[in-house]
């Protein structure tokens, strides 16, 4: 065996330990989605959507988008979040 062959087997062993299992994926999916489902479904309920509706399932997913970035933007200092690459200043 060359070397270019050795390269290309390690190659190979590590692309197929990236490879996805598309089942897991879809499981992951839809348990996020239920949650989603029960616990922003309610609110969109009472802000006048009906059940089971495009638009329903459209404000769930804003809903939860919008939970999602109030806790990104909870920091109170910056050089707190692992994710700053801006200069320094205090957030209000």
């Amino acid at each position: 065996m060359n070397t270019s062959s050795i390269y290309i087997l390690i190659l190979l062993a590590l692309l197929s330990g990236c490879a996805s299992n598309p089942l897991d994926e879809q499981k992951q999916a839809t348990k996020l989605m239920e949650y989603k489902i029960q616990v922003y479904g309610p609110a969109c309920e009472k802000l006048g959507f009906e059940k089971e509706t495009d638009k329903w399932r459209e404000c769930v997913q804003q809903e939860y988008e919008q939970t999602i970035i109030r806790r990104q933007y909870q920091w109170n200092r910056p050089y707190w979040n692992p994710y700053y690459v801006q200069p320094y200043y205090y957030r209000r």
